[in-house]
């Protein structure tokens, strides 16, 4: 299913802020094993680019059945470093501005 996924903490060890681009394996923040549906593909994220109204690193991905729930934390590998990250939206759900208020202001 593909989720939208919010990176909560984008700090590496050295203390620089990473702006990650292309692909990254998402992983089980638990075991640190990356995500695997019930036919055997992997998940990594699809896209991910800086949301700046929203002040986090966005990325989407598909992931397996049983780890599509909002608001459940799991991790991203980039470069070698994990990072966290939340389930924002199952599908298709706007982070900004969801019940369009915006525009009718």
């Amino acid at each position: 299913m593909l989720c939208t996924l919010v990176m909560r903490e984008n700090t590496d060890k050295a203390g620089v802020a990473r702006y990650p681009v292309g692909t990254m394996p998402v992983l089980d923040p638990e075991t640190g094993e990356t995500l695997v549906d019930e036919v055997g593909r992997r998940s990594y994220t699809t896209s991910v680019a800086y949301g700046p109204t929203i002040g986090n690193n966005i990325a989407l991905a598909y992931l397996p059945w049983a780890y599509c729930q909002q608001g459940r934390k799991l991790a991203v590998e980039y470069f070698g470093e994990t990072y966290p990250v939340e389930v924002a939206a199952v599908g298709y759900r706007p982070l900004y501005d969801p019940e369009n208020l915006k525009p009718r202001s």
